[in-house]
């Protein structure tokens, strides 16, 4: 029997399910379905939506749901993976799953168990790396090859600032501060409590740092055994408690990782950027919906390479005025979001194992939830302790 990789529709159009497709304008899953619908590569096949067809059957977000669905009289819509009608055997079937992210292990297994071939996996993917690294290796089991959501691979914004780090190191001109800023708009208070207790509820360094950690991995060669220290920048931090108990999370947060040199010589397109000897992290719930990558030189000016860039904004804020209720990053974003998924079919419509060169596969996806296992507690022992907010870490 051909392995799952290689069989193909006689038509060259890919079926795909989407699971946890969440609520019109607001959700992850659906930002996704739309794009999916528009692409003539594939064919939506089915929507799982446990939540607006379940519990939540009697909200506001279920009737718009309702519209959704009697929009696409042709998509089969279920509660369940277990309740959608039996599929063709031999035949390619991608499975996006974009539920809660505590979710996503029981909706990765029921989606192997029906015969997903190839997996998108909106991020982090898990609540932690142990969690993530037994999804992976199931997968790896069957033959299923899984890519995690993170779509600042693919940006142009990070595609640049790498062509001028190579650059630079082709030239012979100074090493740069590295810095990874990612932003969110946020109100202060109550709403970002609100987020933090319940969709933000993995943290700070699972939720949000969790793209430039995915984008160091795959780009920077960052991994665990690399980090020899983390450093607290407590100017450019701050907590906000979540409730009466002590619980709480980072409003914001900037810190420095100092790295001991790749395990073996770095080559090919991104050879400066394994080469460096620090990586440095800024995020900001409450600051404005832009992330950024500078590279920083001490007598130079700062080269910033920003998303959105400036011609993005007018379109993000025009679409915005069209219409308020979309979440605003999936304007900033879409574009990306569009092309990691369009890379992922294209591979599996080609016939090839795995996941695509360029964006985050399950191995590197463990890696980041690692990197935020170990930061999380090290950065809150900076924290707590004060000058020098540093905590080491053994080789």
């Amino acid at each position: 029997m051909p392995s799952p990789a290689s069989v193909m529709h006689s038509d060259d159009v890919l079926d795909v399910w989407v699971v946890g497709c969440g609520e019109p304008k607001k959700s992850m899953g659906w930002f996704h379905f739309t794009q999916l619908v528009a692409d003539a590569r594939v064919r939506v096949a089915a929507v799982v939506e446990p939540f607006l067809l379940g519990a939540g059957a009697g909200t506001a977000a279920a009737a718009a749901f309702a519209e959704l669905r009697a929009a696409h009289p042709k998509i089969a819509f279920a509660a369940t993976v277990a309740e959608l009608p039996p599929r063709a055997a031999n035949t390619p079937l991608l499975a996006l799953i974009a539920g809660r992210t505590c979710d996503a292990p029981k909706l990765f297994a029921d989606v192997l168990a029906a015969g997903a071939t190839h997996v998108y996996l909106e991020k982090p993917g898990a609540t932690n790396a142990d969690t993530l690294d037994a999804l992976r290796a199931d997968a790896e089991r069957r033959g299923v090859g899984v890519v995690v959501g993170y779509n600042k691979n693919v940006a142009k914004y990070a595609r640049l600032a790498l062509a001028e780090l190579r650059g630079r190191a082709a030239a012979g001109r100074p090493t740069p501060r590295v810095v990874l800023q990612h932003c969110n708009d946020f109100e202060e208070g109550e709403p970002l409590a609100a987020f933090l207790r319940g969709p933000g509820g993995e943290g700070m360094l699972h939720n949000m740092c969790c793209h430039e950690l995915a984008l160091a991995v795959s780009r920077f060669g960052l991994s665990c055994a690399r980090v020899a220290a983390v450093v607290l920048d407590p100017e450019k931090s701050a907590i906000v408690a979540l409730d009466d108990g002590g619980s709480f999370d980072w409003q914001r947060v900037a810190f420095r990782l100092e790295l001991r040199p790749p395990a073996g010589a770095a080559d090919g397109d991104d050879a400066a950027a394994t080469a460096l000897a620090s990586l440095s992290f800024e995020a900001d719930r409450c600051a404005g919906n832009y992330s950024q990558l500078r590279l920083e030189v001490e007598g130079e000016a700062t080269a910033a390479f920003r998303l959105p860039d400036l011609a993005q904004e007018k379109e993000i804020a025009a679409a915005r005025a069209a219409d308020a209720e979309m979440r605003p990053y999936f304007y900033q974003q879409g574009a990306d979001y569009e092309a990691l998924k369009g890379a992922f079919v294209d591979h599996i419509l080609a016939g090839r194992p795995g996941a695509p060169a360029g964006v985050v596969g399950a191995a590197d996806a463990v890696e980041v939830l690692r990197l935020a296992d170990m930061l999380k507690p090290a950065l809150l022992e900076c924290w707590r302790n004060g000058a020098p907010h540093r905590v080491e870490f053994a080789a």
